[in-house]
């Protein structure tokens, strides 16, 4: 009786682990589906922004419902920002456990920014959440050149930025 009886919870929690993880995949599914779309609209006309400040940007984004959720300053480069576009652990469980790619927009300025006023902002004020904070301390730095990675597919992985 006792051995039925966790062979039964055995099956249902595998089930159950099965289960979650199912809904996660899809989730990100959504996900990526929702957004890359409104990314790859912005694609064709990148270059517009080039030699304006990074709000001009981050409008266009804004008014494409795409929103900023992570970003990340370039350790070694101080004159690049990553943006992204999700921070839900179990959206990115769903990605790791399907080796989905994870879209993000790479931003050049064509000044330096202050790095170690950055790492401030950013171990301050939410780490790697967007915030008040890091949008205006980036937002009048020109913006060089942007490029768009891993909008070509859930699973196209290809080191080609659009």
């Amino acid at each position: 009786m006792k051995s039925i009886l966790l062979k039964t919870f055995l099956v249902v929690n595998l089930f159950f682990i099965y289960n979650c993880k199912a809904q996660t995949a899809n989730d990100y599914i959504t996900f990526y589906s929702n957004v890359v779309p409104k990314l790859n609209l912005l694609v064709p006309n990148k270059t517009q922004y080039y030699g304006q400040s990074l709000l001009a940007f981050l409008q266009a984004l804004n008014q494409n419902n795409i929103i900023v959720k992570e970003y990340e300053p370039a350790p070694f480069n101080n004159k690049l920002l990553k943006l992204s576009f999700t921070w839900n652990r179990d959206l990115r469980i769903g990605r790791y456990d399907h080796n989905y790619v994870e879209p993000y927009i790479s931003i050049y300025f064509q000044q330096p920014f202050n790095y170690p006023q950055a790492t401030v902002i950013f171990n301050n004020n939410y780490h790697s959440y967007w915030n008040p904070a890091a949008e205006n301390f980036y937002k009048n730095l020109i913006i060089e050149k942007i490029e768009f990675w891993y909008v070509r597919g859930l699973t196209d992985n290809s080191m080609n930025p659009k």
